[in-house]
């Protein structure tokens, strides 16, 4: 029997999207762990365990440097360090880009840029033009894939993980350390994820986004869906195709 893919899941309100619509797509087994749920807390993997092909971290609200409130962060930065010492290849994204900084040694904090959302500029370092994942993403969409962000966290990292790209702002936008790909961007959420978080901060935090025109932002965004959904697909199959290789 072929080894699953765990998901890890951190919020009601961030679900799996094109992650599972992925899966399903090319028969590839899958499991969904939501770690916020309470009843899920006593069912946890063993940090050592051998049981999955590979491991998708999703997003969430919460922040990595607040797992004294929500203490089930600190069982996953634990098992995704163990998990990098057995090379089980890892996709950590927004969120779960930011668990697996903080579980090699990194920092993530509240980013000085404010929020980041929407299609953003991209930059490419030596080492992600050189990436078998991105560097595919950005030829075929001639160097601007749009993949979404929302975010207003970032994180630092130490010498040993590999920078692959940034955003105008200068966040970091994607990086690899050992078995890890970890992206700050959503390249699972379509534009129905990404208006059903922006409508809820609107309702619930409008401070947060500041300045930024989210009608605008918006509008532009369900306008590319097409092109977006090319950006997914190409990122997915490259990084489904990379993990077979390794």
């Amino acid at each position: 029997m072929s080894k699953k893919i765990l998901i890890i899941k951190h919020s009601v309100r961030v679900c799996p999207a094109y992650v599972a619509t992925f899966f399903t797509e090319h028969d590839i087994p899958f499991e969904i762990i939501s770690i916020n749920d309470s009843d899920s807390q006593s069912k946890l993997p063993d940090n050592n365990t051998t049981d999955y092909k590979a491991i998708v971290s999703l997003g969430g609200p919460q922040g990595t440097y607040e797992d004294d409130l929500y203490p089930y962060l600190k069982w996953e930065k634990s098992f995704l360090a163990t998990q990098l010492s057995l090379n089980t290849p890892i996709l950590g994204l927004c969120l779960g880009a930011q668990l697996v900084a903080d579980a090699i040694g990194g920092h993530g904090y509240l980013g000085k840029y404010g929020y980041e959302i929407g299609y953003v500029q991209y930059e490419l370092t030596s080492e992600g033009e050189q990436d078998p994942v991105l560097s595919k993403v950005f030829e075929a969409q001639q160097n601007k894939p749009l993949l979404l962000m929302h975010h207003k966290d970032t994180f630092d990292l130490p010498p040993n993980a590999s920078i692959l790209a940034r955003t105008s702002n200068n966040y970091i936008a994607a990086f690899r350390t050992g078995s890890a790909l970890c992206v700050q961007f959503h390249p699972e959420a379509s534009f129905t994820e990404f208006n059903e978080w922006v409508q809820r901060t609107r309702l619930n935090r409008p401070e947060l986004y500041g300045n930024l025109d989210t009608d605008e932002i918006l509008q532009q965004t369900k306008a590319c869906e097409l092109q977006a959904a090319k950006s997914r697909k190409i990122f997915f199959e490259s990084w489904w195709n990379s993990i077979q290789q390794e």
